[in-house]
């Protein structure tokens, strides 16, 4: 009975990494300065947002369509202070396509150009999930 109790958490607690091998991983998790965080709201047409909390998504190998928006924290801009500092500058929120590949994660962040606080998405990292 304890060797099937032991086989039985094994399984378990390989069943979630089992089921996402041969996929990559899109990263948005605190990016070095100077760059921005991103917020991932909409992914192949899927708008994701809602889920502000999470900063990873396992994908199948391939090209996505990604649509970020920037989380720019300018004191010097005209914002109000007390409003949510989800912020996409003077334009729209960005959308680039990303050629994933199995066993990879993509670092993706936000870049901002100018000192108006227009931005765009960029991939500042790729490295092999280990």
């Amino acid at each position: 009975m304890k060797t099937f109790l032991g086989f039985l958490m094994a399984v378990m607690l390989a069943g979630p990494l089992a089921a996402e091998e041969g996929k990559g991983i899109l990263d948005f998790a605190a990016p070095p300065m100077p760059l921005a965080p991103a917020r991932l709201v909409g992914l192949d047409g899927k708008n994701i947002d809602g889920q502000g909390d999470r900063t990873s998504w396992w994908v199948e190998p391939g090209d996505h369509e990604i649509v970020v928006v920037a989380i720019i924290d300018n004191p010097m801009s005209d914002m109000d202070p007390l409003a949510e500092n989800l912020h996409v500058g003077g334009s729209d929120p960005g959308k680039t396509t990303i050629t994933v590949e199995a066993g990879k994660r993509y670092k993706i962040a936000a870049q901002v150009t100018d000192d108006k606080d227009d931005w765009q998405p960029v991939l500042y990292k790729v490295e092999d999930i280990k």
